[in-house]
């Protein structure tokens, strides 16, 4: 219904911040990150979800388009409501969420609070494959010197060999500093495969 709220920021409270709009000021469940950084009496856009409840109206808001849509994603989730999948994307934004899906990285889900073992557990085994290997990558580079899309070529050659989505992007992202090419990281990425 609302895709996006472009307006002052009025206020940024515990867990909400108000977004002033042509004299209305609607209330917008944000994650922590954005109550960090929020710039009060400046202008500001966030991506809305909209939650209908029986009693209720919630809008759920992100600075990105992706932070959104791993929202969506995170909330389809069965025992993810929207107060959870906000509290994870309050400490990670949708890339990072979408590097520990894909390597498998159950303990950066179970540091959230109200998040337990099996409830990560379950976020990686559901999202791992709805998720594109781009994603774990993000739109900026790694944490290696290496480019994003080489990072992302190499891990579709080795998905393209047989290799599982997360299998593959743990592979090329434990060899992300050591080559600036695809095929250098796939030649790199499969020794370190065949070790295993």
């Amino acid at each position: 219904m609302y895709a996006f709220f472009k307006g002052t920021l009025y206020s940024a409270m515990e867990n909400y911040a108000i977004v002033e709009c042509g004299g209305i000021g609607y209330k917008i469940f944000v994650p922590r990150r954005f109550l960090n950084t929020a710039p009060v009496g400046e202008q500001v856009m966030l991506y809305t979800h909209l939650i209908v409840r029986e009693a209720e109206l919630s809008l759920y808001g992100f600075e990105s388009e992706a932070d959104k849509k791993m929202f969506e994603r995170l909330i389809g989730i069965s025992g993810i409501g929207p107060k959870a999948g906000l509290a994870i994307l309050s400490q990670m934004n949708s890339d990072e969420v979408a590097r520990a899906v894909f390597s498998g990285d159950t303990g950066a889900f179970s540091k959230v609070s109200g998040i337990g073992k099996k409830t990560s557990e379950r976020i990686v085994l559901e999202l791992k494959d709805k998720l594109d290997i781009g994603a774990a990558w993000g739109n900026a580079q790694n944490t290696s010197d290496t480019p994003a899309n080489a990072l992302q070529e190499a891990a579709e050659a080795l998905i393209n060999l047989g290799y599982q989505k997360a299998e593959a992007a743990a592979a090329v992202r434990s060899v992300a500093a050591l080559a600036d090419s695809a095929e250098e990281l796939v030649l790199l990425a499969l020794r370190r495969l065949d070790v295993r």
